[in-house]
C-alpha cells in the first residue's frame, strides 16, 4: 500500500528556503532586529495591564463564588459609617494582626493582654500618615471604618482583660457568647481554644486576632489606607520588640506585592550562554588539545541566546499592545522558551555539522534546513497548537499564561527560521572564507582542517532527488585495485535528475578531482548511480563516534534491550501509582517566598480555619412568619445547615429569628399565628434589643411595605483547614442551599479558593496535553529514525549518531538554565523546578533510551518506509 507523508514536501520547501535565506542572509538578519524593538514597545503597558489580584487569576471565570459574592455585596453593600467587621466582604484596605504568647501558652493570661492591649492602642494612635500638602498627620482613627463615627478597637481584648468582672454579666462560651438577646462571636477572634467541658465556656486560647479596616473611597483615601497598611508592615517588621508575644499579619496588598516570582534570569541567562559557548567550540580532530577556530561557532550560540530574547520581546510586546492582561505568572515563561529556542540552536548546528564541508556555503545551508528545518518545524508547531488548545481554560491564570507561551513559541519558531538562520548563512560564509571564528581575520587551514579535501557526497538517492546522508564527512576505506576482480560502486548525490549542474554550481574542482580519482577503477559510470557497493567509515567526530560506536552498539545489545524494556515497565507501574497520590489544591502560603511575613499569617490562620469561620446564609425571598408551615421550612433550613460535618450547630449560629424565639420563650408568649407576633413585634424587638446595630446590618426591607425583602445569618464552621476540605465543604454546603425550597444563597471567604478546587482536576488533564517539552526530545529522535536508511538497528544506530549529542545538549542546556531556581525557597517555583527538571530528564531518557529501544523491536515493514534497496 502506498503511503503518503508531508515530510518529503517539506524537506524540498526547506531546501528551497535555505538557499533562500543564504541569498537574503543580511535582510534575514537585521529585520527581526528592527521589528523586535517596535513590537517591544508594548512593554510600556505593562503596568496598566497587570493583574495581580489572586481572586481573578487563581479561580475560575464563571465561578459561583462570583455571583454569591454579587448577592451579598448587592444587598449589604459596604457602608462607611454603619460597618461591623465580619458583615461585609468588599474591604479592600485593612491589616489583620494575630498574637500569639511567644512560649506558646495561654493568651488569656493578664500579662499577655496587656501587652497586645498596648500594641492595640499603639496602632491605632502612634502611627500616622502625613497628608499630601503635610500639614496634618493621619491615624487609624482618620481613616478607620466606622460604626456611627466610632471605630472599631478590638473590645475583645478589653473584654478579656476584664474577664473576671464581666464574667458575671457575659457568657464566655464558644463559639457565640454573651447575653441572651446579644451575642457576641467569639469564633473570629480567638482561637486553638481549650474548653470546659461541663459549660463550654472558655478556659484557654493560644491565639487572637486584631482587625484594623481602613476607608478605600474616595481615591485620596484609598491611598491613605495603603499607606498606613504599609506603615504598620514596617512597624511590626522593624520597630515592634516583645518578649511576651510573636505577630503574624497581612493587609489587603501582601499577597499582590508578595515576591512570589524572584528567579534571578540574569544569572541563569549568562549560565546558559557559558554553556552553550563552551558547546559551540570545536576540538581539532588530530590534535590532543587545541580549538579549531574556523568550525567553532561561538557567536551562532550567542545569537541562539539572543533570538530567545528577541522572541520575548516581541511576543510581549505584542500581546500588550492587543490589550492582554499580564499576570506575574508569566514571568516563567522566559524559561520555557530559551528551553525550546536553545534545543533548535543545538539541533540546527548538529544539521550544519553534518554538511559536507567541501560544498558551498549555499548548499550546506540548503541541506541543514532540508533536515533541521523539518525537525525544528515538528517541535515548535505542535508547541505552538498545545498552549493555543490550552488557552480553552475556565482559569484566567492557566489562560494567559498559555497566551503569552503561545505568543512566545510563535515568535521563537519565527525568528529562529529568519534571524538565527541568517545568522548561520553569515557565520557559514565566515567558516567558508577561513575566518577566526571570534576576530573574523583569515587564517591559514591547518593539518587538521579537512575542508580542503575534496569529497564526494554519500546518498543515497531515488530519481535524482536528494536524500539526508547517514554519515558525515565519509572517509573511504582505501580500495584495493590491485584485485582484478574490483569493482567499486559509488552514489553521487544529484539535486535534481535534469539539471544538476545549476544545482552544484563551483563544483567543478572537486567533482574533476573525483573523477580523477575514480577514473582507474571506474572508467564510466551508468545512467543508474548504483554500481557497486561503497563501504565507508562513519565520522571522526567525537560525539558521533561515541553514540554509533558505542553507546548505540551498547543499547542495542539484546541483554541491555533487555533490561531497558523491564525498567521501563517498573517506570510506568511507578508512574501510575504516582498519578493516583495526586492531591488537589494550593496551601495559600505556598504563594509566596516561604521567609515572606505572610508564610507564617496563612500557617498560623489555620488555627481559626479549624473552628469559628462563619458561613454566612442568604435568604433572598423570605417566609411569611405567620404561615406555621414556613416557619418549619425557615427552621429546617437552620437545622440542615447546622447539622454537617463542615459546621458546628446550633451553638455557632448567629440568626435574629432564633434570638426572637428566645426572647419569646422567655415571656412564655404563645406563638400565635398573628401579624402582631410575626410581624410588628419582632418589628420592635428588632429595633430595641441589645444587638440592634447587628441585626440591622442583617435584614434588608422593602422601602415601600416595609416587610423582610432578605436577610441572613451567619454559621459556624470547622474542619476546613486543608484545602480539600474546603473543596468538600462547598460542594456540600452549596448544595444543601440548592435544595431548598426558598432562593438561598452562601458565602465564605474560602469560596473563591474552593472553586479553583474544583475544577483544578478536570483542568489539569485537560491542560496535560501543553507540556511539550517532552515530546520534543522524543520527536527528534523518532524523525531521525524516519530519514535514516538501512534496517531497523541501522537506523536506530544513524538517528542516535546524529541527533544523540544535540538532544542531550538541549536538556542538559534547560536544567542548566533553570538551576537558579532551586534557590528560590517559594513552593511554586521549587514545583515548576521540579516539574520541569522530571520532564527534561525522563524527556532525554526517552528520547536516548526507550524510544530507540521499543523502535529496535519493530519490524521495517511496519513503517511503510522505503529502504536503500528499493530506491
Amino acid at each position: 500500500m502506498k503511503c503518503y507523508s508531508l515530510e518529503p514536501y517539506l524537506r524540498r520547501f526547506f531546501y528551497w528556503y535555505g538557499g533562500f535565506v543564504h541569498k537574503h542572509r543580511w535582510i534575514m538578519f537585521l529585520v527581526p532586529l528592527l521589528i523586535s524593538p517596535l513590537l517591544g514597545t508594548g512593554l510600556l503597558w505593562l503596568n496598566d495591564y497587570r493583574v495581580d489580584d489572586p481572586a481573578y487569576v487563581f479561580t475560575p471565570r464563571d465561578a459561583r463564588w462570583k455571583r454569591e459574592l454579587g448577592t451579598f455585596a448587592r444587598l449589604w453593600p459596604l457602608e462607611e459609617n454603619k460597618f461591623l467587621p465580619g458583615k461585609s466582604f468588599e474591604t479592600k484596605r485593612f491589616v489583620h494582626v494575630l498574637c500569639k504568647a511567644k512560649d506558646g501558652g495561654n493568651i488569656l493570661r493578664p500579662a499577655i493582654l496587656d501587652e497586645i492591649k498596648l500594641l492595640n492602642s499603639f496602632i491605632m494612635e502612634n502611627i500616622t500618615i502625613p497628608t499630601y500638602d503635610g500639614k496634618f498627620n493621619l491615624t487609624y482613627q482618620d481613616l478607620c471604618l466606622s460604626y456611627d463615627w466610632v471605630c472599631g478597637a478590638n473590645e475583645h481584648i478589653e473584654m478579656l482583660r476584664q474577664m473576671a468582672q464581666l464574667g458575671k454579666v457575659i457568657d464566655l462560651t464558644y463559639p457565640k457568647g454573651g447575653n441572651k438577646d446579644t451575642p457576641a462571636y467569639l469564633g473570629t477572634v480567638l482561637g486553638d481554644i481549650k474548653l470546659n467541658r461541663s459549660d463550654s465556656t472558655v478556659e484557654e486560647a493560644h491565639i487572637t486576632q486584631l482587625f484594623y479596616f481602613l476607608k478605600q473611597e474616595p481615591a485620596t483615601v484609598r491611598q491613605y489606607s495603603t499607606d498606613f497598611e504599609y506603615s504598620v508592615e514596617k512597624f511590626i517588621l522593624h520597630g515592634f520588640e516583645s518578649d511576651l508575644i510573636t505577630l503574624s499579619f497581612a493587609h489587603y496588598q501582601s499577597l499582590q506585592n508578595a515576591e512570589r516570582f524572584v528567579p534571578n534570569l540574569v544569572i541563569s541567562f549568562s549560565s546558559l550562554c557559558v554553556y552553550c559557548v563552551m558547546c559551540a567550540f570545536s576540538l581539532n580532530r588530530h590534535s590532543r588539545c587545541g580549538i579549531n577556530w574556523v568550525r567553532s561557532k561561538p557567536y551562532t550560540a550567542c545569537a541562539g541566546l539572543f533570538n530567545t530574547i528577541l522572541s520575548l520581546c516581541s511576543s510581549f510586546g505584542t500581546m500588550l499592545w492587543f490589550g492582554v492582561p499580564y499576570n506575574v505568572i508569566t514571568t516563567i515563561i522566559p524559561f520555557l522558551i530559551i528551553a525550546i529556542g536553545i534545543d533548535d540552536m543545538f539541533i540546527m548546528n548538529a544539521c550544519w555539522d553534518q554538511t559536507d564541508r567541501g560544498l558551498p556555503t549555499r548548499i550546506r545551508m540548503a541541506e541543514m534546513m532540508s533536515n533541521a528545518g523539518v525537525a525544528v518545524s515538528i517541535t515548535n508547531i505542535t508547541d505552538i497548537f498545545a498552549f493555543l488548545i490550552g488557552c480553552a481554560t475556565e482559569l484566567p491564570g492557566i489562560e494567559l499564561f498559555c497566551l503569552y507561551a503561545f505568543a512566545s513559541v510563535l515568535f521563537c519558531y519565527i525568528f529562529q527560521l529568519t534571524f538565527f538562520a541568517g545568522f548561520m548563512a553569515i557565520m557559514g560564509v565566515v567558516e567558508q572564507e577561513e575566518r577566526h571564528c571570534l576576530f573574523l581575520y583569515k587564517i591559514a587551514p591547518s593539518d587538521d582542517d579537512e575542508t580542503k579535501k575534496p569529497h564526494i557526497n554519500v546518498v543515497y538517492g531515488q530519481n535524482g532527488t536528494a536524500n539526508q546522508k547517514i554519515r558525515s564527512e565519509p572517509v573511504y576505506d582505501k580500495p584495493n585495485t590491485e584485485d582484478p576482480g574490483f569493482v567499486q560502486t559509488i552514489y553521487i548525490q544529484d539535486y535534481t535528475s535534469n539539471n544538476a549542474s545549476e544545482k552544484l554550481p563551483n563544483l567543478s574542482g572537486n567533482l574533476a578531482v573525483a573523477k580523477a580519482k575514480i577514473a582507474p577503477m571506474a572508467p564510466s559510470l551508468p545512467s543508474k548511480r548504483k554500481v557497486a557497493k561503497q563501504q565507508f567509515t562513519p565520522s571522526q567526530n567525537f560525539t558521533h563516534r561515541f553514540f554509533s560506536h558505542c553507546f548505540g552498539p551498547l543499547l542495542l545489545n539484546n541483554g541491555v534491550r533487555a533490561i531497558v524494556v523491564i525498567s521501563y515497565m517498573f517506570y510506568i507501574v511507578i508512574a501510575v501509582i504516582g498519578s493516583m497520590q495526586f492531591r488537589e489544591g494550593l496551601e495559600p502560603s505556598h504563594l509566596v517566598t516561604a521567609n515572606h511575613y505572610i508564610a507564617r499569617y496563612f500557617e498560623n490562620m489555620k488555627l481559626f480555619w479549624k473552628m469559628g469561620p462563619q458561613l454566612h446564609v442568604a435568604i433572598l425571598n423570605p417566609p411569611n412568619l405567620t404561615d406555621p408551615v414556613q416557619r418549619e421550612q425557615l427552621m429546617a433550613l437552620v437545622r440542615s445547615f447546622e447539622n454537617t460535618e463542615y459546621t458546628m450547630g446550633r451553638e455557632g449560629t448567629v440568626f435574629f429569628f432564633l434570638e426572637y424565639l428566645n426572647y419569646l420563650d422567655q415571656l412564655n408568649a404563645e406563638l400565635e399565628n398573628t401579624d402582631r407576633i410575626w410581624n410588628q413585634k419582632l418589628l420592635s424587638w428588632l429595633k430595641y434589643t441589645g444587638a440592634s446595630n447587628q441585626w440591622e446590618t442583617d435584614i434588608v426591607f422593602n422601602k415601600e411595605s416595609k416587610e423582610f425583602e432578605a436577610y441572613r445569618f451567619q454559621v459556624a464552621m470547622k474542619n476546613i483547614v486543608e484545602p480539600n476540605q474546603h473543596k468538600l465543604a462547598a460542594r456540600l454546603l452549596r448544595g444543601i442551599a440548592d435544595s431548598q425550597p426558598f432562593n438561598v444563597e452562601i458565602y465564605h471567604e474560602a469560596f473563591p479558593f474552593a472553586d479553583q478546587y474544583l475544577i483544578i482536576l478536570p483542568s489539569t488533564y485537560r491542560n496535560g496535553k501543553n507540556i511539550g517539552f517532552a515530546v520534543d526530545l522524543s520527536a527528534h529522535i523518532v524523525y531521525a529514525f524516519v530519514t535514516a536508511h538501512g534496517n531497523t538497528k541501522e537506523r536506530v544506530i544513524g538517528a542516535l549518531e546524529h541527533l544523540g549529542w544535540p538532544i542531550f545538549q538541549g536538556a542538559s542546556s534547560t536544567i542548566v538554565g533553570i538551576s537558579v531556581l532551586y534557590s528560590v525557597d517559594a513552593y511554586i517555583i521549587l514545583t515548576f523546578f521540579k516539574t520541569i527538571w522530571l520532564t527534561m530528564v525522563l524527556g532525554l531518557l526517552h528520547g536516548l533510551v526507550f524510544i530507540p529501544v521499543m523502535l529496535s523491536f519493530i519490524p521495517m515493514s511496519f513503517f511503510h518506509i522505503s529502504t536503500p534497496d528499493n530506491r
